[in-house]
């Protein structure tokens, strides 16, 4: 797993939006949602994905897209299934966080409890641990498993390992993801429970959940037929079968295997509250603060940021030849679950913007700037909206130039926000849309009465 995967999803601020989104998803929308996954897997060359969508409490959409093995061929499955990689992480938290609410253990527990011998041990907590504050460096900085990664290894023997290394930084002063500090809560959870980490978490979340899909990594023969195929790429050659990881150094940090549909019937019970007690259901999503007062975007298994003012939780995950990507809009009752299984592009994202952008409703705000983009594309934007310098400036020959660049570009893919703030009454939005396969950035500078003092159109970098 490639550490900093995780934060590859745009993390927003914003503000707190409570009140409820209605999500629709009718035929119009299945057929372009479809059309969408199709699009990105051949734009991109990605041999396969798996797709889950939960609307209103239940899993809405389900599709398999491409092969999941490509020699021989054989066709990806809605019960295909694919590693997870460090979404995994989020049920190792959960593991943690009930056997807190057993009153085996607490967040507030220092390392040393456990791995006294681990540097900082007796300085790091288990809640420092699982939102990536411990200061502990990554054991899984290489890309690729050659030598002792190609082995099974022991977790105790991974730990003792790396961690000896000194400290990053001193506990809950900093970030940096590290799959380290999950080795070390997953063989917590087994010292505490008597149980094994995955069967701990069959017996408790898995099998609770029906999700009879879900099965161990390290537990699968190298070539196994019973997930598809993860892909690599050398340089610009050809996909070849991703190389084989020995058993032992995703544990904890990135074990799972299984279907969207599983990760699907997890996402219900997370938006009904019913996977954790409220305490450790309210912990789970509360995101790290740091000595300084300030907070990072990193819960305990989960990270949490706001699309245009509207609630996200999420994880990502990289693994040899598989990526992943769970999305939970709480407030909207919406879950979107992407799994491919190559690393060489960043499908997974590409397909979870484009349905987030065809499911969920555009804010205010949003709508603003998607209107804004379409008059721009037509030549017709509204200049009711504009301060009189930005009328003046647009003359009738730039609107021309707008047209003419962009209109024959077609409608938005997707249309994200990646940043707003407000400065001496002047607020700066960046949009990033994502059109006829393109990047491109939209800059919009709005004055205190709102009126629209500067928009410009460029390809995103």
């Amino acid at each position: 797993m490639r550490a900093l995967l995780v934060l590859a999803w745009p993390l927003m601020a914003g503000t707190a939006c409570a009140q409820a989104i209605s999500v629709r998803l009718d035929q119009a929308t299945r057929v372009r949602m479809d059309q969408a996954i199709r699009r990105c897997l051949e734009e991109d060359g990605t041999p396969s994905a798996s797709v889950a969508v939960v609307v209103g409490g239940e899993v809405s959409y389900m599709g398999a897209y491409g092969d999941a093995a490509l020699h021989p061929k054989a066709p990806a499955l809605t019960t295909t299934r694919y590693q997870l990689a460090s979404i995994s992480k989020t049920f190792t938290a959960e593991a943690l966080l009930l056997l807190e609410a057993d009153g085996k253990l607490s967040l507030t527990d220092k390392v040393s409890r456990w791995f006294p011998d681990v540097t900082g041990a007796s300085e790091i907590s288990l809640r420092e641990l699982l939102n990536h504050t411990s200061g502990l460096p990554d054991h899984n900085a290489q890309g690729y498993p050659a030598g002792a990664k190609s082995k099974p290894t022991p977790p105790d023997q991974i730990i003792a390992e790396w961690g000896h290394h000194p400290l990053l930084f001193p506990p809950g002063t900093q970030f940096h993801y590290s799959n380290l500090e999950y080795q070390i809560a997953g063989r917590i959870a087994e010292k505490v429970s008597g149980t094994p980490l995955f069967q701990l978490m069959q017996e408790r979340i898995f099998t609770p959940l029906r999700m009879t899909a879900t099965i161990d990594l390290d537990t699968i023969p190298q070539g196994s037929a019973e997930l598809a195929t993860g892909y690599v790429q050398t340089a610009l050659a050809g996909l070849e079968p991703a190389p084989y990881e020995g058993p032992g150094w995703s544990f904890g940090s990135g074990q799972v295997v299984t279907t969207a549909h599983d990760v699907a019937l997890w996402d219900i019970a997370f938006l009904k509250g019913q996977v954790l007690p409220p305490q450790q259901a309210a912990e789970e999503t509360t995101v790290a603060s740091l000595a300084n007062g300030t907070t990072k975007p990193s819960a305990l298994g989960l990270f949490v940021s706001r699309d245009e003012g509207v609630l996200r939780y999420y994880h990502t995950g990289e693994a040899f030849g598989f990526e992943a990507v769970n999305i939970i809009y709480p407030n909207a009752d919406l879950a979107i679950v992407v799994l491919t299984n190559t690393n060489v592009e960043p499908t997974y994202l590409k397909i979870a913007d484009e349905l987030t952008y065809l499911l969920l409703p555009p804010t205010e705000e949003g709508a603003f700037a998607r209107n804004l983009f379409a008059g721009l594309q037509n030549g017709r934007p509204d200049l009711s909206l504009f301060s009189d310098d930005l009328k003046q400036y647009l003359t009738s020959a730039r609107l021309n130039e707008y047209s003419s660049s962009l209109g024959a570009l077609g409608p938005p893919q997707a249309f994200s926000l990646d940043h707003s703030q407000t400065v001496d009454g002047l607020t700066t939005r960046d949009y990033e849309v994502t059109v006829a396969g393109r990047r491109l950035h939209m800059h919009l500078l709005l004055l205190p009465d709102q009126k629209l003092e500067d928009v410009t159109v460029s390809s995103a970098q």
